[in-house]
């Protein structure tokens, strides 16, 4: 296990020395669901998993929106000397990451969007959290929870994972309500980068084919807005290739970050 570090009350850990990579997990996870990563890009990279606010051990209960905690985790890389760097958002690390991109151009090598989107939400969709947000108001946290973890997973696999949602539902069932619902807004609330200028920035797509929450054609088509596209189309996966496909998820993040780095050497 790594060890623990904090900033401004946000906990993170730090692996390996080089150039940087940083991990960001999605709702409503914890930086542990990148340790297996970690282990593969510390031995030539300096790696950094964050705890969002309101997650883990991060105690940082101030930030209300996307942006300001693509901010505070801005700050965070300052502090750790940080001018540059590759971003693997996984969910709704993904909507951070492309954030601090908009924010801070100059800091971004390389943007990896794990089973994410650049698109804000839709109507509807604004409505379903709505009844989730009110809910879990309502004392149904654990419901939600429910529902939300094993969703995560393509309905192939899940048998096979079974012990593996069952295990996030375990781990997070405990994270509070008023925090499930802050980041849930944040989320329903975040900006739309679907028409933005991505032409010259280094992007990965880590696509499930049976994601039950992301259209996977959407994404493809998106990805085709970036001049580099690194497109990797998981067709028994859900939302969780982390998981559900571990050692091709591992190499191809690697793979993508080597690009981006090699591409910076070179100039």
């Amino acid at each position: 296990m790594p060890n623990e570090l904090t900033y401004n009350e946000i906990a993170y850990y730090k692996e390996g020395i080089g150039d940087a990579v940083i991990l960001l997990h999605g709702y409503p996870m914890d930086k542990n669901c990148w340790m297996d990563l970690m282990v593969v890009l510390s031995s030539a990279y300096k790696v950094i998993a964050i705890d969002i606010p309101r997650l883990g051990n991060s105690k940082n209960v101030h930030l209300d929106s996307i942006t300001t905690i693509a901010d505070e985790i801005h700050k965070l890389l300052v502090h750790e000397g940080i001018a540059q760097a590759v971003f693997v958002g996984h969910s709704m690390g993904g909507y951070i990451a492309l954030s601090i991109y908009d924010r801070f151009k100059e800091m971004a090598m390389g943007l990896s969007l794990v089973h994410s989107t650049m698109k804000s939400d839709t109507e509807e969709k604004k409505r379903m959290r709505l009844k989730v947000i009110d809910l879990v108001s309502n004392g149904g946290a654990k419901v939600f929870l429910n529902e939300l973890f094993p969703s995560l997973f393509a309905p192939s696999n899940k048998t096979e994972f079974k012990l593996e949602w069952e295990g996030l539902l375990s781990r997070y069932q405990s994270v509070p309500s008023v925090s499930l619902i802050s980041l849930y807004k944040a989320i329903m609330e975040r900006q739309d980068y679907a028409e933005g200028a991505w032409n010259q920035l280094p992007m990965q797509w880590i696509i499930g084919k049976q994601d039950q929450l992301l259209d996977a054609k959407d994404l493809i088509n998106q990805a085709l807005q970036s001049n580099i596209s690194f497109v990797s189309l998981y067709p028994d996966c859900g939302h969780m290739s982390m998981i559900e496909n571990a050692r091709q998820f591992e190499k191809d993040i690697v793979e993508f970050t080597n690009f981006c780095y090699a591409k910076t050497n070179q100039k």
